[in-house]
């Protein structure tokens, strides 16, 4: 949806006020929730790797150049940024760059991300950096945009963990929204379930048209997943990739690699709730 999309853009990887923001808030690298499983590209990475140490073998034996050929053709495209920023085109493009819509919507909601549970050494949970981000936006458009009630969605990381969105809530108050025109869904774990379940507490106060917050690569899937429970989304993006100066797009980075991560998430998520009819 074009027409009245909001978006904002933060410099990769962060601009230093901001890091020093986060850090003031207790919210520093050290804090944030780290992902321990194996991701989408390191697989791809290791086979890139492997093939690329086979193919020069087979060169020296059989003079065969495609193996490594293909290898260092995916290793390129993994890490290289402008490689990125391509494949990232499918589910951003459709999104412009706004400051600001005319469009109108009667609520603001806004889905969890990661958030660092309470343990010895920080004994609150703390948003991490995606989840301040959002938060951190959806405060900004109550209060530049409309002062519209925000609903903060996001269950916890199991069944005995606090729900994400009561953090979200602390943070929305601290960057100055009313405790009273904030609302939490707790239950949800994935962004079907966001969507499923904050609509039904959006029926039931007489919601329909929503501006919609999450980070740009995950848009799409979520604003589908709203609009398959019936919501009207006013699409408000944070943190859509945007081409930088040339050295930065030509030059492989560990950030293009973090970016096709979250790309081909995206692509598998997609494909997999349209396969469960959730979009």
């Amino acid at each position: 949806m074009e027409k009245g999309c909001l978006g904002v853009v933060y410099p990769e990887p962060v601009p230093s006020g901001f890091v020093v923001l986060l850090e003031s808030k207790g919210l520093g690298s050290s804090n944030v929730i780290h992902r321990s499983h194996m991701t989408y590209t390191q697989p791809l990475l290791l086979i890139g790797f492997i093939a690329t140490a086979i193919g020069l073998v087979r060169l020296r034996r059989y003079r065969g150049v495609w193996l490594p050929a293909l290898a260092l053709l995916m290793l390129v495209l993994l890490s290289l940024p402008a490689a990125d920023w391509l494949l990232s085109r499918p589910f951003q493009a459709r999104y412009p760059l706004r400051p600001l819509s005319g469009e109108s919507a009667d609520a603001i909601v806004v889905l969890s991300e990661a958030v660092d549970p309470p343990h010895f050494e920080t004994p609150v949970a703390l948003p991490g950096r995606d989840t301040y981000v959002r938060c951190h936006y959806a405060a900004w458009l109550y209060q530049h945009w409309r002062a519209l009630p925000v609903l903060a969605s996001g269950g916890g990381s199991g069944p005995d963990g606090p729900p994400f969105s009561l953090a979200m809530r602390d943070l929305l108050i601290a960057e100055g929204i009313p405790a009273s025109h904030i609302w939490t869904e707790e239950r949800s774990q994935t962004t079907h379930e966001n969507a499923a379940m904050s609509a039904a507490m959006l029926r039931a106060r007489g919601v329909r048209t929503i501006a919609l917050v999450v980070d740009g690569p995950s848009m799409l899937r979520a604003q589908r997943c709203f609009e398959h429970e019936g919501m009207i989304v006013v699409p408000a993006p944070v943190e859509l990739r945007q081409l930088g100066a040339w050295n930065e797009e030509w030059i492989p980075s560990w950030k293009a690699i973090y970016r096709n991560e979250a790309t081909l998430h995206e692509a598998l998520g997609l494909a997999w709730y349209r396969l469960h009819g959730w979009i």
